[in-house]
């Protein structure tokens, strides 16, 4: 099997009211958009596979453009089952410079697509060739309480879900007031209840002292896990802050390289880790990571896109739940299910995701 086409489709999706805080301006502020680049491929067998990577703020035009120019040469007329060879590749392509960044991100695409068409080719949802560890999931509201929304509105937009069973909800903190931001979490604990599970996620907008402060009140209020409270370079302040906090300290939503994951995953401070599919390159060294962090019994929590999570989640043993974001809900078909207070795969072969061309056509960016 032979990969004989890659096409490249850009589509600008709204958000609506603001779910997530871009870091790309010098005063972080809330897009209303996300950019989406899709990766279609074909192969001589008639396999096919999609891939997505996305963006918020600058970007969309620059992934798609590194995937034509430069990335889609790599796998052109290559077996997209070789994986672990075409990551190689691609880093080798862009050693010079650097593969983190811009060209990690535009691969992810790729990566994911790859991973599609080897699942679709033997005929299964990818979560069964990654180890089919369980049939469903637990789930986590992660676009409800984000910056932009007070915590009526996050427990509002929070509520279908948790009726459905979501184990809880995700809250972001970091622009603005921290004592706003303490209270803001507070609020939305107590509307959650005693029972309530909540997660506290920063991407690394707080100092060191600033971080420490916060767990002790979050402590107080119940906060089961602060995620990303400082900027992921320090890697002293994570040791530090693990080792002090009272609430356990998860890490891995900003970095963007393995190593960055084996360093904190060998420390041995840090239970949980947070990687994000799109700044590693996709799903082939997401799995790296994921069997380092397995070894040494670090919980596995993949980052956003649960048309993608879902998979690693039902696949790996190591991740305990999915990220719910409706970010792309209307734009793929085929995505996650909800049902008995779990989500699973559609069950389809590979992602079983198609792109929905009447959606796709509102939203379409052309080249130039």
């Amino acid at each position: 099997m032979k990969l004989s086409r890659l096409t490249t489709d850009h589509l600008r999706v709204p958000l609506g009211k603001p779910t997530r805080v871009s870091l790309t301006d010098p005063k972080p502020a809330a897009p209303d958009v996300v950019d989406v680049v899709v990766v279609r491929l074909e192969t001589d067998t008639g396999v096919t596979g999609l891939g997505f990577t996305y963006t918020l703020g600058a970007g969309g035009a620059a992934l798609r453009a590194l995937i034509d120019t430069e990335l889609g040469h790599v796998v052109a007329g290559e077996d997209p089952r070789d994986t672990d060879r075409l990551l190689a590749r691609a880093e080798a392509r862009f050693r010079a410079v650097g593969f983190g960044g811009l060209a990690a991100r535009a691969y992810c695409a790729i990566d994911i697509a790859l991973w599609d068409a080897k699942a679709r080719a033997a005929g299964v949802p990818l979560a069964k060739l990654l180890g089919g560890a369980k049939p469903a999931a637990a789930f986590v509201v992660s676009d409800a309480a984000t910056i932009g929304r007070d915590s009526g509105e996050a427990l509002k937009a929070a509520k279908p879900l948790l009726k459905q069973g979501a184990v809880g909800v995700r809250v972001e903190v970091g622009v603005g007031d921290v004592q706003a931001d303490a209270e803001r979490v507070r609020e939305i604990q107590d509307g959650l209840g005693e029972d309530g599970w909540i997660a506290v996620t920063a991407d690394g907008r707080f100092d060191l002292s600033t971080a420490l402060a916060l767990t002790h009140f979050f402590e107080d209020v119940g906060v089961d896990v602060f995620e990303d409270p400082i900027p992921a370079a320090d890697a002293v302040g994570y040791e530090k802050l693990a080792r002090l906090a009272e609430v356990p300290i998860a890490v891995g939503a900003t970095f963007d390289t393995r190593d960055a994951f084996f360093r904190v995953i060998r420390e041995g401070t840090i239970r949980t880790i947070r990687p994000d599919v799109c700044r590693l390159g996709g799903i082939t060294p997401l799995l790296k990571v994921a069997a380092v962090a397995e070894a040494y019994h670090v919980a596995v929590s993949p980052v956003r896109l649960p048309e993608v999570g879902v998979h690693l989640a039902c696949g790996l043993a190591s991740v305990p739940h999915v990220d719910s974001v409706s970010w792309f809900r209307d734009v793929f078909t085929g995505g996650p299910g909800i049902d008995g207070g779990k989500m699973s795969p559609s069950g389809q072969p590979g992602l079983g995701l198609t792109l929905n061309e009447e959606v796709a056509g509102k939203y379409r960016v052309l080249p130039g």
